[in-house]
């Protein structure tokens, strides 16, 4: 797969509101991206797992193809820095 992905869930919890900023975020800078829902399907879920080299990340995690971006902490430390287009392996 190429392009920008985040891994995020429609099951509501505490991490929508993480999404939700990073999709944010992301749309406000015009940058394009897949929005890939890890609740409709737990082989999703394993994937996203295997790419972040954790078998216990949750939702959302970024990935640029095949290369793992980061979590939420990374992102938002990434944006704060003024380093987003470095992390999201874009620059």
């Amino acid at each position: 797969m190429s392009g920008l992905r985040v891994y995020s869930t429609s099951v509501t919890g505490s991490r929508e509101s993480q999404q939700s900023e990073v999709t944010r975020i992301l749309d406000g800078k015009r940058i394009q991206y897949q929005l890939v829902d890890i609740s409709q399907d737990n082989a999703l879920r394993d994937e996203m797992r295997a790419l972040a080299g954790n078998p216990k990340a949750t939702p959302p995690q970024i990935v640029n193809g095949d290369q793992y971006c980061g979590d939420y902490e990374l992102f938002v430390e990434a944006v704060e820095q003024n380093t987003l287009q470095e992390f999201l392996k874009l620059a």
